[in-house]
This record gives C-alpha cells, sequence and structure tokens, in this order.
C-alpha cells in the first residue's frame, strides 16, 4: 500500500471504484466520501492518480456484492443517446453538406461521426471506450464549441472503426473526420490534455497494434501529444507526427493539399516513443 494517500485505499472486485465501476487502478476514500479515478475525468485533477470526484457526504463503507454499489452511484447516460439519435435526424436547415463546404470536409465522415443539428448548433456524440454516448459536443454557427449540459467529455468515434491498421489520435470531431478524409481510421479526443483515460482503456479494449497521435502544431498540442503517448507507449506501437510549421492543424493540413500518402510519409519518418522510466534515489 505504500505510495497510497492517507486515508484512501484500492478499489478491488469486491469494492469497485464508485465513478467507473471497475476494479483496478483507482482509489477511494474508507467512508465513501471520495475517489480518484483513472479513467473517468473531473474538474480536478489529482497528479497521475487520475481525477478526483467528491461523491456527496460521507457513507459508511459495507462489504456487499458490487452490484449495490453501482445502482447507488451509476449514472444513466440513456438520454444522451436519445438525444444524440434526435438530432441526427436533422442535418441543420441546409443539410449536412452546409457544414461539410464550411469546414472543407466530406458529408460521409462527418455522417460517421454521428453529426446531427439541434436547432441552433452542429451536435456530435462523445462516448466511453464501450462506444457508450456519455455527451453531446455542440458547435455554434461561429464555430465556438460547448457542450449539452451534464455531458461528460467523451471520444469522438466514427462508426464501423477498424482498429487493425494504423489508427489516428486526433484533437476534436472536425480533425477527425479530416483523417477519414485522408484515408485513415480515426478516434478523437475531447482537447488536447484530454480523454487520457478514456483512450487508455479504448486501446487496450480495442488491441490497437499501431496508433499515432497527431498533435496540434503549437506548445499546448505538443504537450498534449506527449503526455498522451507516454500513457499509451506501454499498451502499443505509438508515434507522434504535426503538420508542417505553418499549419495549424489535421484539418488544415487537409485543405493545404495535404494527402494520404503526405501523412503517411510523416508518420513513417517518425520514431517509435520510448516509455520513460525515472529512477528516483
Amino acid at each position: 500500500m505504500s505510495g497510497i494517500p492517507e486515508g484512501l485505499r484500492r478499489v478491488s472486485r469486491r469494492s469497485p471504484c464508485p465513478v467507473c465501476e471497475k476494479p483496478d487502478w483507482c482509489l477511494v476514500a474508507a467512508d465513501g466520501s471520495r475517489a480518484i479515478c483513472q479513467r473517468v475525468e473531473s474538474d480536478r485533477r489529482a497528479g497521475e492518480a487520475g481525477w478526483l470526484h467528491n461523491l456527496g457526504a460521507a457513507r459508511v463503507h459495507r462489504r456487499q456484492p458490487p452490484t449495490v454499489g453501482v445502482q447507488t452511484v451509476g449514472r444513466d447516460f440513456a438520454p444522451y443517446a436519445a438525444e444524440a439519435r434526435e438530432f441526427r435526424r436533422s442535418d441543420g436547415p441546409d443539410g449536412v453538406f452546409e457544414l461539410s463546404s464550411q469546414l472543407g470536409l466530406s458529408a460521409a465522415s462527418l455522417r460517421r461521426l454521428g453529426v446531427g443539428h439541434d436547432g441552433w448548433a452542429w451536435t456530435f456524440p462523445m462516448r466511453d471506450a464501450s462506444g457508450r454516448v456519455i455527451g453531446i459536443r455542440r458547435r455554434r454557427p461561429d464555430g465556438s464549441k460547448l457542450a449539452v449540459k451534464g455531458s461528460r467529455q467523451g471520444l469522438f468515434i466514427p462508426e464501423s472503426l477498424d482498429c487493425s491498421g494504423t489508427t489516428l489520435i486526433t484533437e476534436g470531431p472536425t480533425d477527425t473526420a479530416a483523417a477519414l478524409d485522408l484515408g485513415f481510421e480515426a478516434i478523437g479526443r475531447p482537447s488536447c490534455t484530454g480523454g487520457v483515460a478514456l483512450l487508455v482503456d479504448f486501446v487496450r479494449r480495442h488491441v490497437c497494434r499501431d496508433v499515432v497521435v497527431v498533435a496540434d502544431a503549437d506548445e499546448a498540442g505538443r504537450r498534449g501529444a506527449e503526455q498522451l503517448a507516454q500513457r499509451l507507449a506501454p499498451l502499443t506501437r505509438l508515434r507522434v507526427i504535426q503538420p508542417p510549421n505553418a499549419v495549424k492543424d489535421l484539418r488544415a493540413w487537409l485543405r493545404s493539399g495535404a494527402s494520404h500518402a503526405t501523412v503517411l510519409e510523416a508518420i513513417q519518418q517518425s520514431s517509435a516513443v520510448r516509455i520513460r522510466v525515472e529512477v528516483k534515489p
């Protein structure tokens, strides 16, 4: 138990994490008042341990089957899936081709990501590693982004995703659509630093053997890509690329004339990320 903060304990199969409902990685307070989850993000980062979740008033821990705990603290995400389906029935006042033309992306790739319209903004479902919808990203007409109230930040996973070859990890749904247009399979993370635990879970679940993180060409993008790469490197062959200096992100790279061959060459010229091991005296 060394290295575990005082007052916290490791979860187990008998007492799984009350946030993600898994039996490993996470920590929970002895009185059940808070948890540090490795998979589900919150607005409070607890270093490399994960994200801090306050679970309300302290509760007395009782030994009981895990299903009881799941029923007590579980969350129903079904309304988000229903909303995403409803929004998808509408593809905007002038059709999804309006967004396609505006962004320089194909309607087919946007539809693979479940694009819809809520009457004011374009919508993209956000998913957990199992594919369950846990939130909805909204893109307003002016390009600003927000989420449906109560959404959890999740991954942008296209339909019929095939992870048997090279899979790109991009930032946001439009860069994910750009990767699809370039002829790659891709998953989108919610931001340049978000979705790390979900991506770790996804790569492990789906046995993704060749993963390329596409970093935005700025300091925040490079730093976020490096942090993600170190978490994924133990699980898969992992490389990091970024667009040329004058190009901001993958969508801009596509619009500037990049092709499948262009991006593939950048991937082939990159080196596999090696795991950093720090030994402290």
